[in-house]
């Protein structure tokens, strides 16, 4: 029968749409949809409209397309993910009206990517891919998007789609019993919800399947009275007077049948019955657009006439049936031919664009790979300019060093000459004492022998004093040995000096340190300059007539001063260059006092000033931060 698989794609359309025909032809109905649009600055009532208008100019695919593609660009203007939802699943059922299909499931997966959070739109879209692939004879695929129907419905309790479910179903069951079923199921739900239209859609459906005329009748008489009160124009509502006429015209046709369903009427009344429910189609089709219904109305007409024995209008409606349908059908195949043209173009065009995208994306990389290579080249060179300006100033340095070191291993020979000259003299005169003591022993008187003696004990006590202070001088010449400083009272370092220092009774030496000062420092550094200091004092006072030596320690500007002051001769300016200038020549005149006082003070952070003149005495000031 004409309508059933039709039926499969349209009885979703008032559930998104919203619209009421019942009062109007779908020619009002659009021109007061187009009323409002022009009239309208909103940009989501106009999206709406859109939305209806396309379907309710569904019939024509390509103008009901036009306007789903103006819809959209409002809808990615306000970037309305609901409509993008709507729009996407009309599109998609605009394909499938004109049976594109991979592009209809194309955009079913789009409307699906945006319906996560509006279950009934995702469920209308799940609906509407299990009815494409029903409508493929792909079953198993049609039996599990209409599963996900169920799913959702009964997570989010929607009643109204669980009627959906149910009839899906009885499309896709095999079996005219579980047809039934399932279709009484959903008579059921939409009875409970009280949709009228779907419910008389179920009906409609429920006397296709049914094998028992009179219940087919039945079926189809309880729709028209439904389809009648709430949308007389609606395209099942012309299918279903089409079925009524055919089974009108069936009984007619078959006493047999029709006595044992003890249906009463005469052949002639169902045939009346019969023309009267096929004009009434025929003038809504007409009216409302929908030449398929139409063309294959004036076929079953032709069928009514011959049955009344009619033949002349039998063969005009035959005729005009069979011409319209052709005339239809071969637009339709140019329409889709045309349709299929343009999609390939359009397919060929993406494809040219993606491989464009595709040469632009790899010159861009390529073009991104060359700057990196070129900024890496520009990286290794700077390295290798700043090695070669590191490698210069270290080979600059190493020369200075080198210089350095010759410098000080000359200055070095010079001083161990020295040295072994001063520690030979004293030993050689122990030598030779001991010789002449051994050889000619007679020489020397006992007043001569204890002269020497004394003389030799004297130098031998230097020559040690000398080997301690060198020693201790020339470990602080070694960079691994550095002072250990500590707390030291400074009158520790006074009797230090009173114990050790050669005794003469005929200078006077005196020690002051009225503030009982300490001082953190090496203490055998500080003893070791301050002794150098007193032996040095005491030689340049042995011809000085009445001769003092002082020592003493104050603070000034928060700085510990120990000073020691003598009234001899003075030092002369050779003497003290030794002082401050390491370039100073080490020679038997300088000796190493000064040098030794130098260095020990650098290591141990003691500045040393000199004050003195020709017979005015000398003071050493030792200050420590």
């Amino acid at each position: 029968m004409m309508g059933v698989r039709n039926f499969i794609s349209l009885f979703l359309l008032p559930m998104l749409s919203a619209m009421s025909v019942c009062a109007q032809t779908d020619g009002e109905y659009v021109d007061s949809l187009k009323t409002v649009l022009r009239t309208t600055d909103n940009d989501s009532t106009k999206a709406r409209m859109y939305i209806r208008i396309a379907n309710a100019t569904r019939s024509n695919p390509e103008q009901a397309y036009n306007y789903l593609d103006s819809g959209l660009v409002i809808v990615k203007k306000m970037n309305w993910v609901k409509g993008y939802a709507i729009y996407y699943n009309d599109i998609g059922t605009n394909y499938n009206d004109r049976s594109i299909y991979d592009k209809a499931v194309e955009y079913y997966q789009k409307s699906l990517d945006y319906s996560g959070d509006f279950p009934t739109v995702r469920i209308l879209t799940l609906s509407n891919i299990a009815q494409l692939y029903t409508h493929q004879s792909n079953d198993s695929l049609a039996r599990a998007y209409n599963e996900k129907v169920w799913t959702i419905a009964q997570e989010e309790n929607l009643k109204h789609e669980e009627g959906l479910y149910y009839t899906n179903a009885s499309f896709i069951e095999m079996d005219t019993l579980e047809k039934q079923a399932l279709l009484k199921k959903a008579i059921a739900v939409y009875t409970g919800v009280k949709d009228s239209l779907l419910l008389a859609a179920n009906y409609y459906n429920l006397g296709d399947v049914s094998g028992n005329h009179k219940d087919r009748l039945q079926y189809y008489l309880k729709a028209k009275v439904i389809f009648d009160r709430v949308s007389p124009h609606y395209s099942v509502a012309v299918s279903n007077r089409i079925a009524l006429a055919e089974e009108h015209l069936f009984l007619a046709s078959n006493d047999r049948i029709k006595n044992g369903l003890n249906i009463g009427e005469s052949k002639a009344s169902l045939l009346e019955k019969a023309e009267r429910y096929i004009r009434e189609a025929m003038e809504t089709a007409e009216a409302t657009g929908s030449l398929q219904n139409l063309f294959y109305a004036y076929g079953v007409l032709a069928d009514i006439k011959k049955a009344k024995g009619e033949f002349e209008e039998a063969l005009k409606y035959a005729k005009m049936s069979y011409t319209k349908t052709d005339s239809l059908f071969s637009q339709e195949n140019k329409n889709r031919i045309a349709t299929l043209e343009s999609q390939r173009e359009l397919d060929r065009r993406d494809k040219e664009l993606a491989i464009n995208k595709l040469q632009l994306s790899n010159a861009r990389r390529i073009r991104m790979a060359l700057i990196g290579g070129a900024g890496l080249l520009f990286i290794i060179g700077g390295l290798l300019l700043y090695q070669n300006v590191q490698r210069r100033k270290t080979n600059s340095a190493l020369l200075a060093l080198n210089n350095e070191l010759d410098e000080a291993n000359k200055v070095k020979t010079r001083f161990f000459g020295i040295l072994s000259h001063d520690l030979r003299a004293p030993v050689t005169n122990l030598i030779h004492f001991l010789h002449l003591q051994k050889n000619a022993p007679d020489l020397l008187d006992d007043s001569s022998t204890e002269l020497h003696q004394q003389k030799l004990t004297d130098a031998a006590e230097n020559l040690l004093e000398t080997m301690e202070t060198v020693l201790l001088w020339s470990k602080s010449q070694m960079e691994r040995f550095t002072p250990q400083k500590k707390i030291v009272p400074v009158n520790s370092l006074f009797e230090y000096l009173n114990n050790h220092i050669p005794n003469n009774p005929a200078i006077a030496i005196s020690y002051s340190n009225t503030e009982s000062i300490s001082i953190n420092t090496d203490e055998d550094y500080l003893k070791t300059i301050l002794y150098n200091l007193t032996v040095n004092a005491l030689k340049a006072l042995k011809n000085t007539p009445n001769p003092q030596l002082e020592w003493k320690a104050i603070t000034q500007d928060n700085k510990v001063l120990i000073i020691i002051t003598d009234n001899g001769p003075g030092i002369s300016h050779e003497q003290a260059y030794a002082l401050y200038n390491k370039e100073a020549a080490v020679g038997t005149k300088s000796g190493l006092g000064l040098h030794i006082i130098r260095d020990l003070a650098d290591a141990i952070q003691c500045n040393i000033v000199l004050e003195t003149g020709q017979n005015k005495g000398t003071m050493f000031t030792l200050r420590f931060s």
